[in-house]
């Protein structure tokens, strides 16, 4: 340490405080931001000094150090510490047209998908480019390969979004470390070997109702879970935690109390439900669950009962709660539209049913279809 604090105050106080800001950021993921700061109030405030050997000399050392982090923390620095700043005005900053602002991180979620990517991309370049110690050495071509690691495993939509969320990256590194110019604009979506997506499908109007009239004459306890998933869009994890208190008729709403992402939400009750949920209202104790099951029960219920008619579509595609999601989003989604609801304003109030944020484009090209 001692002599890492001398190199810093000799070097800082070579440069200036004019500089000192730019050395720290560059120092800071070699893990003498410490030394760096202890010695600032040492320098002479405005002194100006041209770049010479003894910064490069430097340089080369603390490049050299094992005190150099890890490209995860690298690329946490990057995103989380240097991007993501929580309660920015996202609109008043994208009317500002003088500065750059699209490296920029306004959300949770989008923090924590790119943190996702990166960590995943990293033990992808520990396992087969140990090499590469720091960000500055990664360029498109290993991104490239990266995706086209992926594209066994993952669907075309998903190797989009990975590209997408790769550009931002890009943008947060740049953004950074001034010595980092990542590009990865020319990368080729490679042809995915899944084909589509599993959970694609969405079941017709004929096989749910076919289901619907098979539940309606069932005593099994999943039976009444699968119609509340066909009447109101649930995730099976929502019709497995409905208790009878969740039913308001008062005030027709369903609530579902902290699903996905700790969020609750109300869903509107239709009067044509009302004699259903009543005679459930009266089945079911305030604190007892309408369907008391494991969310894998519910699903082997949902292939049982199309085994039955002959129909293996879903069990195939593995999908069964979800399938119905999708069709109830659609149908949510025409119904509002002829109601005269523009494109958006349908989007994003169906998207907010089916339990997700009000804008999320990529739930509305996962759940519904035919946008028209």
């Amino acid at each position: 340490m001692k002599l890492y604090y001398h190199e810093s105050y000799r070097f800082l106080k070579t440069y200036g405080c004019y500089r000192s800001k730019w050395i720290m950021c560059q120092l800071r993921c070699h893990g003498l931001e410490r030394v760096v700061r202890a010695t600032l109030f040492l320098l002479p405030y405005g002194h100006k000094a041209s770049p010479n050997l003894y910064f490069l000399q430097l340089r080369e050392i603390l490049m050299a150090r094992n005190r150099i982090r890890s490209l995860k923390e690298q690329f946490k620095y990057a995103i989380v510490d240097r991007s993501f700043k929580e309660g920015v005005d996202k609109h008043s900053l994208k009317k500002d047209a003088e500065n750059d602002n699209s490296w920029r991180i306004y959300s949770y979620s989008e923090k924590n998908n790119l943190m996702d990517l990166s960590a995943s991309f990293c033990k992808f370049l520990n396992k087969n480019h140990a090499e590469i110690k720091q960000i500055k050495d990664i360029n498109e071509l290993h991104v490239q390969e990266f995706l086209n690691f992926k594209a066994s495993a993952c669907t075309t939509e998903t190797l989009y979004n990975y590209r997408t969320r790769f550009i931002k990256i890009s943008k947060c590194v740049n953004h950074a470390f001034q010595s980092c110019s990542l590009r990865v604009s020319d990368v080729v979506i490679p042809l995915s070997k899944v084909g589509k997506s599993k959970r694609n499908l969405m079941m017709t109007e004929e096989h749910a109702e076919l289901l619907l009239n098979y539940c309606k004459n069932s005593d099994s306890q999943a039976a009444i879970g699968v119609r509340f998933a066909l009447a109101f869009g649930l995730r099976v994890s929502e019709v497995t935690k409905l208790m009878g208190k969740d039913i308001d008729l008062d005030n027709l709403k369903l609530h579902i109390h902290k699903s996905k992402g700790g969020r609750s939400r109300n869903i509107p009750i239709p009067k044509e439900l009302v004699p259903f949920l009543s005679n459930v209202k009266n089945e079911f104790g305030e604190n007892q669950r309408i369907c008391p099951l494991r969310n894998d029960s519910v699903n082997r219920f949902v292939y049982r009962v199309f085994k039955f008619y002959r129909i293996n579509d879903y069990k195939d595609a593995k999908t069964s709660i979800h399938a119905i999601r999708k069709l109830w989003a659609q149908k949510l989604y025409d119904k509002l539209r002829n109601e005269g609801k523009t494109i958006k304003e349908a989007c994003e109030e169906v998207s907010v049913q089916l339990g997700h944020g009000k804008d999320r484009k990529d739930v509305f090209n996962r759940y519904i279809s035919n946008i028209w």
